[in-house]
This record gives structure tokens, sequence and C-alpha cells, in this order.
């Protein structure tokens, strides 16, 4: 497989694994407020809430054995969804909880599992 096609095999498994999240959240009573949400050149792959939390999500998709996605998410890439999530936060109304969620997505298309890490991170541990 040449390297554009795995370029877009690999867009279309992430795009997969952002689906599979997504319905993830909403099958526990989350609404998905965005998806693919940009500030700047930061992207958020979800937010999404239940009562007054707000979870802002990074999707990891490996196909194999590759890094653990945990580790994958940078401490580079956790300042600027927390900088990020801030703006987001402060243009809406009301008081909220706001925590930052990793989902792990590990297979391929017809065989795969999800892990969920909530809370992933602390704020205060990365600023």
């Amino acid at each position: 497989m040449d390297s554009i096609d795995r370029k877009k095999r690999d867009l279309k498994l992430g795009r997969f694994a952002e689906d599979k999240a997504a319905e993830f959240y909403i099958k526990e009573g989350y609404a998905v407020l965005e998806r693919n949400w940009f500030l700047n050149k930061t992207e958020i792959d979800l937010i999404v809430q239940k009562g007054n939390i707000i979870a802002f999500v990074e999707v990891k998709a490996r196909s194999g054995d590759d890094e653990d996605a945990v580790n994958a998410v940078s401490r580079d890439k956790m300042k600027r969804m927390i900088r990020a999530s801030d703006s987001y936060i402060r243009s809406m109304t009301g008081e909220f909880e706001y925590r930052f969620d990793i989902i792990a997505f590990t297979g391929d298309f017809d065989n795969f599992s999800l892990e969920v890490f909530e809370d992933a991170f602390i704020t205060s541990d990365i600023l």
C-alpha cells in the first residue's frame, strides 16, 4: 500500500473511530455539541454534554499494536486543548464542570474496541 492509500485509509479509520466514540457518548446519555471543533489551529474531536458536565474528547485510533493511544496525546496537544476549551466554556452561559477524555479506538472497521479514559488529564498538571 502506498503512502497516499495509507493516508486515505487512516483518515477513514479516524472518522469511523470518531463516529463510534460519538455513538458511545450518546448511549451514555450525552448530547454531542460539536464534532471536529476548531479554534485557531487546535481541533477538539468531540465536545459532549450531560447535565452540567462538558467533556472535551480526543479520539485516538490505532489499527494494531502501535503506540498506546493515551500516550499518543502529547503534552503540547493537551495544552492546546485546555486553551481552546477555556474559550469554548467562556462562550457559553451557565455554570459547567468540565473534563478532558481520551477515547482509544483499537482495531479496524469490522473488529474494534473502545477504551474510555475519563478525566485523562488535569489542567493544573499540564499548565
